[in-house]
Protein backbone atom coordinates (compact mmCIF):
# COMPACT_ATOMS: atom_id res chain seq x y z
CA UNK A 1 0.00 0.00 0.00
CA UNK A 2 1.38 3.37 -0.93
CA UNK A 3 1.74 6.19 1.63
CA UNK A 4 -0.99 7.47 0.23
CA UNK A 5 -3.07 4.63 0.54
CA UNK A 6 -2.05 3.88 4.03
CA UNK A 7 -2.87 7.35 5.27
CA UNK A 8 -6.33 7.47 3.07
CA UNK A 9 -6.96 4.04 5.55
CA UNK A 10 -6.23 5.78 8.89
CA UNK A 11 -8.34 8.80 7.81
CA UNK A 12 -11.05 6.34 7.22
CA UNK A 13 -10.50 4.46 10.40
CA UNK A 14 -10.34 7.72 12.23
CA UNK A 15 -13.71 8.64 10.70
CA UNK A 16 -15.24 5.17 11.31
CA UNK A 17 -14.70 5.47 15.32
CA UNK A 18 -15.95 8.98 15.34
CA UNK A 19 -19.20 8.03 14.00
CA UNK A 20 -19.84 5.02 15.82
CA UNK A 21 -19.21 7.33 19.27
CA UNK A 22 -20.70 10.35 17.92
CA UNK A 23 -24.10 8.35 16.74
CA UNK A 24 -24.12 6.34 20.33
CA UNK A 25 -27.58 5.59 20.97
CA UNK A 26 -28.57 4.15 24.66
CA UNK A 27 -29.63 1.39 23.43
CA UNK A 28 -26.42 -0.61 23.41
CA UNK A 29 -24.20 -3.37 24.90
CA UNK A 30 -20.86 -4.66 23.92
CA UNK A 31 -20.68 -8.88 23.26
CA UNK A 32 -17.53 -10.18 22.83
CA UNK A 33 -15.73 -7.00 21.30
CA UNK A 34 -18.66 -6.38 19.12
CA UNK A 35 -20.82 -2.97 19.87
CA UNK A 36 -24.40 -4.29 19.21
CA UNK A 37 -27.11 -1.27 19.13
CA UNK A 38 -30.71 -1.74 19.65
CA UNK A 39 -32.17 1.34 18.74
CA UNK A 40 -35.71 1.30 16.96
CA UNK A 41 -35.37 4.27 14.47
CA UNK A 42 -34.51 4.03 11.49
CA UNK A 43 -31.00 4.31 11.07
CA UNK A 44 -28.96 0.85 10.45
CA UNK A 45 -26.03 2.00 12.27
CA UNK A 46 -27.82 2.69 15.40
CA UNK A 47 -29.58 -0.84 15.37
CA UNK A 48 -26.79 -3.06 14.10
CA UNK A 49 -23.96 -5.33 15.34
CA UNK A 50 -20.71 -4.18 14.54
CA UNK A 51 -17.89 -6.26 14.33
CA UNK A 52 -14.81 -4.23 15.67
CA UNK A 53 -12.41 -6.39 16.98
CA UNK A 54 -12.15 -10.38 17.29
CA UNK A 55 -13.97 -12.26 20.02
CA UNK A 56 -12.60 -15.09 22.27
CA UNK A 57 -15.29 -16.95 21.89
CA UNK A 58 -16.05 -19.03 18.35
CA UNK A 59 -18.01 -17.24 16.11
CA UNK A 60 -20.64 -19.53 15.86
CA UNK A 61 -21.16 -18.86 19.91
CA UNK A 62 -21.09 -14.75 19.10
CA UNK A 63 -23.41 -15.14 16.69
CA UNK A 64 -25.68 -17.30 18.77
CA UNK A 65 -25.92 -14.90 21.34
CA UNK A 66 -26.42 -11.96 19.29
CA UNK A 67 -29.16 -13.51 17.77
CA UNK A 68 -30.64 -14.29 21.21
CA UNK A 69 -30.47 -10.32 22.41
CA UNK A 70 -31.94 -8.80 19.03
CA UNK A 71 -34.98 -11.51 19.37
CA UNK A 72 -35.10 -10.11 23.83
CA UNK A 73 -35.62 -6.70 21.87
CA UNK A 74 -37.62 -7.75 19.04
CA UNK A 75 -34.82 -6.26 15.90
CA UNK A 76 -33.78 -8.31 13.39
CA UNK A 77 -29.90 -8.96 13.47
CA UNK A 78 -28.48 -6.77 11.11
CA UNK A 79 -24.37 -7.52 10.56
CA UNK A 80 -22.73 -3.94 9.94
CA UNK A 81 -19.95 -4.87 7.41
CA UNK A 82 -16.93 -2.67 6.76
CA UNK A 83 -13.62 -2.70 5.86
CA UNK A 84 -12.83 -2.54 9.36
CA UNK A 85 -14.74 -5.56 9.99
CA UNK A 86 -12.94 -8.38 12.30
CA UNK A 87 -12.44 -11.05 11.40
CA UNK A 88 -11.99 -9.51 8.13
CA UNK A 89 -14.08 -12.33 6.56
CA UNK A 90 -16.83 -12.30 8.52
CA UNK A 91 -19.35 -12.04 5.58
CA UNK A 92 -17.93 -15.38 4.53
CA UNK A 93 -17.75 -17.36 8.05
CA UNK A 94 -21.57 -16.19 8.49
CA UNK A 95 -22.91 -17.35 5.14
CA UNK A 96 -21.36 -20.46 6.03
CA UNK A 97 -23.49 -21.09 9.11
CA UNK A 98 -26.73 -20.66 7.13
CA UNK A 99 -29.26 -18.14 7.25
CA UNK A 100 -29.40 -17.24 10.54
CA UNK A 101 -28.42 -13.20 9.34
CA UNK A 102 -30.46 -12.35 6.62
CA UNK A 103 -29.76 -8.91 6.53
CA UNK A 104 -26.28 -7.27 6.71
CA UNK A 105 -25.22 -4.29 4.45
CA UNK A 106 -21.92 -3.15 3.65
CA UNK A 107 -20.42 0.42 4.19
CA UNK A 108 -18.15 1.89 0.93
CA UNK A 109 -14.18 1.13 0.75
CA UNK A 110 -12.28 4.25 1.48
CA UNK A 111 -12.73 6.54 -1.48
CA UNK A 112 -15.22 4.82 -3.15
CA UNK A 113 -18.43 7.25 -1.18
Amino acid sequence: MTSAGSALSLLASRIEDAGLNASAPPEQRWLERWLLRFSPGKAKRDRCINAVADGRLPLGERLQHALELYREVGLPPILRVTPFTLPTDLEDQVSALGDAYRYHYRTPEPGLA
